[in-house]
């Protein structure tokens, strides 16, 4: 079956601001169908980064998620700034909420956290021998814990909803398999 991109016949943004873009799209689906309004979200690229020290231990931060209302832990993660390429914003975003650079960073594929309804693209990347070269340059509204774990100690965090970032959950099975470190029977 061949499937026809869906005709945009009117567009607007309802938001636009620093945290949220928000288009209404009219579409006409291939076979007249028509959707009005068809949401879309616009959030810039952003990057996650699985960091593994010389011991494979994950590199995994702790702070507080409004969205959610709880502290997660998470990867070390963040958007890609204007004239960034994704590997420059993963070193940049583990620098800053870590103080940790890698040896190597190695892209993994990008995602799309939603593409149903979100523009955007997850570049995810593998970092190896991660360790602290200086104090974290947090931005003013970041409180952000830090530590290096086992893939056990990840793993228990998932099993208890402690570490439910679904799509750092997505980077952190890609980066094992990219690894070595899951294999999978077929």
């Amino acid at each position: 079956m061949a499937f026809e991109r869906w005709k945009v016949t009117n567009s607007r943004y309802v938001v636009r601001d620093r945290w949220m873009t928000l288009r209404a799209d009219r579409c006409e689906t291939a076979s007249g169908v028509v959707l009005d309004p068809y949401y879309v979200q616009e959030p810039a690229d952003w990057v996650h980064i699985v960091a593994f020290d010389c011991e494979d231990r994950i590199l995994l931060t702790r702070q507080y998620r409004h969205g959610a209302g709880r502290v997660c832990s998470e990867l070390p993660c963040g958007v890609i700034e204007q004239g960034e390429t994704p590997a420059q914003a993963a070193t940049r975003e583990l620098l800053e909420e870590t103080g940790c650079a890698a040896q190597k960073l190695q892209p993994l594929p990008a995602l799309s956290p939603n593409p149903a309804c979100y523009s955007n693209r997850i570049y995810a990347f593998a970092a190896s021998d991660t360790r602290r070269v200086q104090s974290q340059r947090l931005d003013q509204t970041e409180e952000i814990e830090f530590e290096f774990l086992t893939l056990n100690e990840v793993f228990s965090l998932i099993d208890g909803d402690s570490f439910p970032q679904a799509l750092h959950v997505a980077t952190l099975f890609m980066s094992l398999r990219h690894r070595g470190l899951l294999s999978v029977r077929i």
